[in-house]
Parts: structure tokens; sequence; C-alpha cells
């Protein structure tokens, strides 16, 4: 029994001697080796894009619908086929989302449907002319500002950075000209 806690001993000093130098290695100890590469003027350009529009070329979306690029506030609208309140505000929003659009407001659905060909038909029925994602999709998660609401309908307005100015009801998406005003300068 001596013996076998002098060779454990034995052991784990050898092994202490051998992984601690690696373990705790100076990072700043090793070669730099990376070159630093020049941003092209694409990659500065990208880098300043604002952070809703650079989410929206990461995601695929449920229909043809993309989008606007150009928007200045985008609407979350948590919504689904089978609730009875989001039914009966959809009309209302797809009849503002013509203005919204000519405003460079975009509406994006956020569908808690359980399929992809729910969303959708929920999308087509209404004549919703606006782009849909799951809720569940992790393409979901990448919009910035996104918020997870208390029940549905729901609306969440974030401007292009994706910082929030409205989060709650979905009746609120229909005050959308009284939240995506910009902001006054100070003179």
């Amino acid at each position: 029994m001596k013996r076998t806690f002098f060779y454990l001993a034995l052991l784990s000093g050898i092994f202490a001697g051998v992984m601690a130098p690696a373990a705790f290695a100076d990072e700043d100890a090793t070669p730099k080796t990376e070159k630093k590469v020049k941003k092209s003027k694409k990659d500065k350009a990208d880098s300043n894009k604002p952070a809703v529009r650079a989410a929206i070329e990461e995601i695929e979306f449920l229909t043809d619908a993309k989008p606007s690029k150009k928007a200045k506030y985008y609407i979350y609208l948590h919504s689904a086929s089978w609730c009875g309140p989001c039914k009966a505000l959809m009309p209302e929003i797809v009849k503002e989302y013509k203005k919204m659009k000519k405003k460079k407001v975009e509406i994006i659905l956020i569908g808690h449907d359980k399929t992809p060909e729910a969303a959708v038909a929920y999308l087509e029925h209404y004549g919703a002319g606006f782009p849909g994602v799951l809720s569940s999709s992790p393409d979901a998660k990448k919009l910035p500002g996104i918020t997870s609401p208390n029940g549905i309908p729901a609306a969440t307005i974030v401007d292009a950075n994706g910082k929030v100015l409205y989060s709650g009801h979905g009746k609120g998406a229909l005050d959308w000209k009284n939240i995506c005003k910009p902001a006054k300068k100070k003179k």
C-alpha cells in the first residue's frame, strides 16, 4: 500500500512538472506570427453598417419577401395563426404596412406557429408583404433588440441599430408614426 502511494505521488509530481509550464504559459511569450491585415473599404463599410441591417443579411426568412435594408426602423411583430387577437389585429397591420414602407419602417413577423408552413400560410392569408421568421428559429435571436413577449400579439420597435423604442402589445405597432420619429437635434 505504501508503494502505491509512493508511485502515485511520483506520477503526480512528474505530471505537474510536465504539464504546469504548458498550462500556465504566458500568452505574450509565444512568438507572434500573425500579420495585421488592412481592412478593405468594404470591411470598413460593413463594420459601420447598422446592426439590424447587418443581421437581416444573415437570416433566412420564411418567404421571398426580404426586409428593406434602407429602413430606419424595424417592427418585430410577434403573432401566430392560431391566436384570435393576432388575427383581429393583422388586417390593420397589413393596411398600415403600405404607409410604413414609404416612411422607411419595416415589419418582420416573428411567427409563433409550430411550423414554417403555418406561418407562411398566415402571412399569405392576410396578403402581408412583409418577411417573417419563426420565433423558435435561431435566426430570430439574431435580430438586435428582439424581446421575448409575455403574450401575443406583441410588438417591438427598434431603430436600425437595434435600440428598443417600444416593446409591448401588438397594437403599439399601429402607433408607429409617433414612435418612429427621428430625434430632434439640439441647437
